[in-house]
């Protein structure tokens, strides 16, 4: 008698097996950042390390790309 392990793989959503006659969903990895990251010139890097904080600029950086310089140092509170 053989040993014959089932797996559902479709509850798996797919993964280890791929239909080939189902097309390939694009990946989207988050927005396009239009500007490098606003903490890279930061006086307040370090503090904002420090404390796990993050001002109003970082916030839309990371859900937007891009950020408005009147945002850098603005509205800092906690990571979240």
């Amino acid at each position: 008698m053989t040993n014959v392990i089932w797996a559902d793989m479709e509850n798996y959503m797919g993964k280890g097996y791929r239909n080939p006659e189902m097309p390939v969903e694009a990946q989207h990895l988050g927005p396009e950042n239009k500007r490098e990251c606003p903490c890279d010139t930061c006086p307040m890097y370090q503090s904002c390390y420090e404390n796990a904080t993050e001002c109003s600029a970082m916030r839309n950086w990371c859900s937007k790309g891009n950020y408005k310089d009147k945002d850098i140092q603005r509205l800092v509170r906690a990571i979240s």
